[in-house]
């Protein structure tokens, strides 16, 4: 797997659980539904942090943390994360397997009401999200 498709997914899989990870624990997002995913996602980020010149991407994951919604700073995550993997080789190859850990399959969440998550190809799929209210 090449550094810019594994960030790209290291920052997908991050995202969401920043908060929490950072926090120093799962609190609510640490139930039995996304369990796995949690930890693997702190299994990637002890990789991250840990590493040498890993500094700008702790910095960037913290501004993610921060502003959750914010498309500039998960791209700018996504950035640190490609150019430290791109100087790393071994680091590529330990997230990379992280990422894989063995499932062979993509991790979804959806969450709130009208919420759609697809783990695969959607193409030429029709999905309403309209809710009807009572």
């Amino acid at each position: 797997m090449d550094a810019v498709t594994t960030a790209t997914q290291v920052t997908a899989l991050l995202s969401p659980l920043l908060p929490a990870i950072l926090d120093g624990g799962a609190k609510e997002i640490g139930k039995t539904a996304v369990a796995a995913t949690f930890e693997r996602g702190k299994t990637i980020w002890a990789l991250l942090s840990g590493a040498p010149k890993g500094d700008s991407v702790v910095a960037k994951a913290k501004q993610l943390a921060a502003t959750p919604d914010d498309d500039d700073a998960r791209n700018e995550l996504d950035d640190a994360i490609t150019g430290l993997l791109k100087r790393n080789a071994d680091l590529l190859e330990k997230v990379a397997a992280a990422l894989a850990d063995g499932t062979g399959g993509n991790t979804v969440i959806a969450s709130g009401a009208g919420a759609v998550a697809i783990g695969g190809n959607a193409n030429g799929a029709r999905i309403s999200t309209r809710l009807e209210k009572k």
